[in-house]
């Protein structure tokens, strides 16, 4: 009777080293999958909205020359009415965010912005920086004092030609 005590006893100290072992190992890999998946999603919403914030602004501003194949843009023009746009868009869920660079281009095609990307149509270079919250696992971290995160979003928008 008492070897089957303490064989028993043996199975429920492996079972709960199995038990701890997988919470250790496990939810951290989890947590750290769960972290990119959200950084990714917050990188694509952001950049769907600069391009369309680029779209609406030039729909406001070129409505004559949809059809065009050559445009011709006002830059400080287009460039109040896109960054009025962007804010508007992005300022609810990510207050406090700064274009960090822009470039207009629709003459001298082909162009390289200073990303290293070539323009053969009009378009615009946006470097956009966005303060983005940590996920709850990055906010208990011991000493992570910080609540946001800056990320740098760059996006090339081509302006649509309807040839």
């Amino acid at each position: 009777m008492r070897k089957g005590l303490k064989a028993e006893k043996g199975a429920a100290a492996i079972l709960i080293l199995v038990i701890l072992l997988i919470v250790c190992l496990l939810l951290p890999v989890f947590a750290f999958s769960i972290d990119r998946l959200a950084a990714q999603n917050n990188f694509d919403k952001i950049q769907d909205t600069i391009s369309i914030s680029v779209t609406s602004a030039y729909m406001a501003l070129m409505p004559q020359f949809y059809t065009d194949a050559i445009v011709k843009l006002d830059p400080d023009l287009f460039s109040e009415k896109f960054n009025a746009l962007l804010i508007a868009n992005l300022a609810y869920e990510y207050p406090g965010i700064e274009i960090a660079e822009e470039q207009i281009f629709s003459d001298g095609l082909p162009v390289v912005c200073l990303r290293g990307n070539v323009f053969n149509l009009a378009g615009v270079h946006i470097l956009v920086k966005v303060p983005v919250r940590h996920s709850i696992s990055r906010m208990l971290i011991p000493k992570n004092e910080k609540h946001y995160e800056w990320i740098t979003v760059h996006s090339d928008v081509l302006f649509t030609l309807d040839n």
